[in-house]
């Protein structure tokens, strides 16, 4: 009886393969998310500690102008951060999409590979029953002569 070989196999390593990648890619933008997320608060708490010290009654105008100057920066460093979580949220989507197509392909070829393995079985059974056949009717044969 020989051995079962698909002819699809080498496709299908390469498709596992793509497939690995994106999910390797999918986390890694997860990571990034992640860390953006821990600067933002950072950032945020630090805005807010900077408001917390802020309670002298005797400031000056320089110290005040300085003061809105770093809440303003610190502003745009959350408003940059949020803008580059987006910009990773929605290549984190189009990754998803991609794994999405390539688990469906996946599926496809395993089904195909069953297929093949159901027919190949078919054709072995058929092989053998042939050869069994051919074996009684030889044996027939001989007990009759």
């Amino acid at each position: 009886m020989s051995k079962f070989v698909y002819k699809f196999h080498a496709i299908q390593q390469v498709k596992e393969i793509l497939q690995k990648k994106v999910q390797k890619e999918i986390a890694i933008i997860e990571l990034e998310i992640e860390g953006l997320k821990n600067q933002f608060d950072i950032i945020s708490e630090e805005a807010l500690e900077s408001k917390r010290s802020f309670t002298k009654k005797e400031v000056s105008v320089g110290e005040i102008k300085f003061r809105k100057n770093y809440e303003l920066c610190l502003e745009r460093k959350k408003a940059m951060i949020l803008e580059n979580i987006e910009k990773l949220n929605k290549k984190k989507e189009i990754k998803l999409s991609e794994l999405v197509q390539k688990s469906k392909e996946q599926k496809i070829f395993d089904s195909l590979e069953e297929v093949y393995h159901d027919n190949f079985n078919k054709e072995q059974n058929r092989s053998e029953l042939k050869f069994i056949d051919e074996l009684a009717t030889q044996k027939f044969i001989r007990q009759t002569k």
